[in-house]
């Protein structure tokens, strides 16, 4: 299904988390940053919603199941330095600025994390060629035993 700009803009913003309260019904949520903890060994995340951007035209859709699963994330945590497992184990810098943790790579691709009460939702951005992608969805950060 594809969606028109201001629902596409719309969807992206409850992803992200910055719909107004009255919009939630839920009251202000807690937002903070999503800090990573000593022992995590992967992030992995499934997304919900793709947006894909070009000069001329932004479009986007939510993920059917089968589309999720293949758009999904994973970062490895190996020695405290972060890999993107699913951009070629890029190597990735961790940043904390107010209630967003970012890893980034090169300019223009990026992971965004931000703590919401109990759920950690993250965008991935990359650029592309013609324009960019972007997904939003939840992530889960998985420790050792």
């Amino acid at each position: 299904m594809t969606l028109s700009r201001a629902t596409t803009i719309a969807l992206a913003l409850a992803c992200a988390g910055l719909v107004a309260d009255g919009v939630r019904g839920q009251g202000r949520p807690d937002r903070q940053p999503a800090l990573i903890p000593p022992g995590a060994t992967s992030l992995e995340g499934i997304p919900t919603v793709r947006i894909d951007s070009t000069e001329g035209s932004t479009t986007g859709r939510i993920l059917d199941a089968a589309e999720a699963a293949k758009a999904k994330l994973k970062v490895k945590v190996i020695d405290g330095q972060y890999f993107w497992a699913t951009r070629g184990d890029r190597a990735l810098r961790l940043n904390t600025t107010g209630e967003f943790t970012y890893l980034t790579s090169d300019p223009g691709n990026y992971i965004r994390l931000m703590r919401l009460n109990d759920r950690i939702s993250y965008v991935e951005h990359v650029d592309v060629t013609s324009g960019s992608v972007t997904w939003f969805g939840e992530l889960k950060i998985v420790v050792r035993d």
